[in-house]
C-alpha cells in the first residue's frame, strides 16, 4: 500500500479505525473458532472449556490432564484442503493478456508467487471461514513522472492476500448494476527494532475511501503502540486513491446471510468436530479409569508391620490369614466403554458426510460404484460453483491492475479448472473425444485443447507449438506421397547381393567346435 505523506497531515485526527462492523464482528467470531479448528489439537486445547466443557466437581487439575490427552481428528482441515485442491489441479492461466501481465501472473504478489500459487491459498482460505479478500496495490510512484519511469524501475501493481479476520471494516455499495467497494480498514502491522536489541510491535490500520462519484479517494494511515493494549490510534497521513475505485475484491465461499456475513459451507462440520473433540475425551477418560481391574479382597487383614507395602505383580504370593479370606479382581462389564466407540464411530460417520467427501467402500459396508459416482457429482457441483466465483474474482482483480497503469484488461479471461466429472463419465467422454477425432468430427486443436482439460497431457504441454510440429510432419508425409515413383532413390547396389564369405565351407556364420 502506498505510504503515507507525514507532511500534508490534516490537524485534529482521531478516532478509533480499529472499530468493528456488525457484519465484522460475526465473521470474526466465525473465523477464530474455525481456525483454532482447522489448526488441530493445539489451538483446541488452548480454546479450554469453550468446546470442552469441564464437569460439576471436576478439579482444575484433573480437568486440565482430561484435556491434554484429547487429541482432534481433523477432518475440518481434510475436508477444506480437498476441495480447494480441485480447481488447482491444472495450473491458472490468462487468455488475451500482454506482456506486462504476463510478467505479473509469474511473482503476483511479490513475494515470488505465481497467480495459481496465490489464487490457491485464497481459495482455500475462503473455503474455509466463508470469505476472504485480494487487495490489488500499487507502489507510491509520487517521485516517478511518468509511466516509462515506472516500468523502468520495476514498478507495477501487485495482489495482496487479506484474511477476512485483517478487515474490522468494509462497505460497498450498488452502482449501475456493479457493486463498488466505497470503504475499508485492513488491519496489518509492523516490527521496530529498539537500541536495546528488542523488538517493539506496532499495529496499523489503513483506510481505503472512496466516495461514488467522486474525482479521487484516500489513504490513511494509522498507528498503535502493540504494547499500549487498546490505547490511542495516531493519524499519521494519507495519500490520494487514484484509481477509479477501492481496488478491494471478495471471494464469497458459503451462503451470503447480508453483506459481508457468509456461513461457510464447512460450518456445520466445525461444530461436529467438536461434537467429536467432547466424545473422544470422554471416550479416553472413562477408558483411562474403566479398562484396569482392580483387585478387591474379601476377609484378609494386612499386616500393619508390613513396612515393605503391598505390592501386586510377578513372583508374588497373596496369602489371607483368615480361612474365609479371598482375593479377585473387580472390573465394569465393558457396556459403557462399547457404546462410546459406537457413539465415536457414528460421529465419523457423520463428518465424512458433512466434509463433501464421496461415499467409498469401507470397514462398515460397502457401497456400490453407481451410489459412489451419484454421490462424486453431488460433491463436484458445490465444488464447481465455488470455482466459477473463484475466476470471476481473479478477473475482477486483474481488471483492477490494469486500472493503476491505464490498462484495459476487460478481454483478459482466467483459465480455471471447473471439470470436476465423476471417473465414470470421465472415461467416457475420453473414449468419446477419440472417437470423434479419429471420424475427423473434430480439428487436431480442438482434440488437444479438450485432451489437455481433460488432463490427458501435462499443464506445460504446449499447444500451439504441438500443432507446429504436427503440420511439419505433414507437409513431410505429403510431399513424400506425391513424389514420382521413377525419382525415389534406390537402393545401393551391393545392398541386394548376398553377404560376403567369410567363413569356410561356405559358411556366413562360425560353427560350434563342440
Amino acid at each position: 500500500m502506498a505510504t503515507a505523506n507525514t507532511a500534508n497531515e490534516p490537524a485534529g485526527k482521531a478516532g478509533d479505525p480499529s472499530q468493528k462492523s456488525s457484519a465484522a464482528t460475526t465473521m470474526f467470531n466465525r473465523a477464530r473458532l474455525l481456525r483454532a479448528i482447522y489448526g488441530g489439537t493445539e489451538p483446541m486445547r488452548e480454546l479450554g472449556n469453550e468446546i470442552l466443557p469441564q464437569y460439576e466437581k471436576e478439579s482444575q487439575t484433573r480437568y486440565e490432564a482430561r484435556r491434554n490427552s484429547t487429541f482432534s481428528l481433523n477432518k475440518l482441515r481434510e475436508a477444506v484442503d480437498a476441495a480447494s485442491a480441485k480447481p488447482f489441479k491444472s495450473l491458472v492461466t490468462l487468455r488475451n493478456t500482454t506482456p506486462d501481465l504476463d510478467l505479473m501472473v509469474k511473482d503476483v504478489d511479490l513475494r515470488g508467487n505465481h497467480l495459481h500459487l496465490f489464487a490457491h491459498r485464497v481459495f482455500n482460505d475462503a473455503l474455509l471461514v466463508g470469505q476472504s479478500h485480494i487487495l490489488v496495490d500499487h507502489p507510491t510512484t509520487t517521485s516517478m513522472p511518468n509511466l516509462a519511469v515506472q516500468k523502468a524501475a520495476g514498478v507495477r501493481p501487485f495482489f495482496k492476500h487479506i484474511k477476512d479476520d485483517q478487515v474490522p471494516a468494509v462497505y460497498s455499495e450498488y452502482v449501475g448494476g456493479d457493486i463498488q467497494v466505497t470503504h475499508a480498514r485492513i488491519r496489518s502491522s509492523r516490527v521496530r527494532r529498539t537500541a536495546d536489541f528488542k523488538e517493539e510491535v506496532i499495529n496499523i490500520i489503513y483506510v481505503l475511501e472512496k466516495e461514488i462519484g467522486a474525482a479521487a479517494g484516500i489513504v490513511q494511515t494509522w498507528e498503535q503502540p502493540a504494547a499500549s493494549q487498546g490505547g490511542e490510534w495516531t493519524f499519521i497521513g494519507e495519500t490520494p486513491l487514484t484509481v477509479p475505485e477501492v481496488p478491494f475484491v471478495t471471494l464469497f465461499a458459503g451462503e451470503q446471510e447480508s453483506d459481508y456475513v457468509t456461513r461457510p459451507i464447512f460450518y456445520d462440520l466445525a461444530f461436529k468436530q467438536i461434537e467429536h473433540w467432547i466424545s473422544s475425551s470422554d471416550q479416553r477418560s472413562i477408558l483411562a479409569a474403566g479398562r484396569f481391574p482392580m483387585l478387591a479382597a474379601s476377609g484378609v487383614e494386612l499386616d500393619p508391620e508390613d513396612e515393605s507395602g503391598f505390592a501386586i505383580g510377578p513372583y508374588k504370593v497373596l496369602y489371607s490369614p483368615e480361612a474365609g479370606g479371598r482375593w479377585y479382581y473387580v472390573e465394569p462389564n465393558g457396556k459403557a466403554i462399547e457404546a462410546g466407540a459406537r457413539d465415536l464411530e457414528m460421529i465419523e460417520l457423520h463428518m465424512d458426510m458433512m466434509a463433501l467427501n464421496p461415499v467409498q467402500a469401507t470397514h462398515r459396508q460397502y457401497v456400490p460404484q453407481n451410489e459412489r459416482d451419484i454421490q462424486e457429482t453431488r460433491v463436484h457441483s458445490v465444488i464447481h460453483d465455488l470455482a466459477m466465483s473463484c475466476r470471476d474474482t481473479l478477473k475482477t482483480a486483474i481488471q483492477f491492475a490494469g486500472a493503476w497503469t491505464n490498462t484495459d484488461y476487460s478481454a483478459v479471461e482466467v483459465d480455471l479448472d471447473s471439470d470436476f466429472t465423476n471417473t465414470a463419465d470421465k472415461q467416457a467422454q475420453i473414449g468419446t473425444l477419440l472417437t470423434a477425432y479419429e471420424k475427423r468430427g473434430i480439428s487436431r486443436q480442438t482434440f488437444l485443447t479438450e485432451a489437455k482439460k481433460l488432463g490427458l497431457v501435462s499443464d506445460d504441454f504446449d499447444i500451439a507449438a504441438e500443432l507446429v510440429v504436427l503440420q511439419q510432419a505433414d507437409d513431410a508425409l505429403a510431399a513424400a506421397a506425391a513424389k514420382p515413383a521413377s525419382t525415389l532413390e534406390k537402393p545401393p547396389a551391393d545392398a541386394t547381393k548376398a553377404p560376403k564369405v567369410d567363413f569356410p565351407s561356405g559358411q556366413n556364420r562360425p560353427k560350434s567346435q563342440i
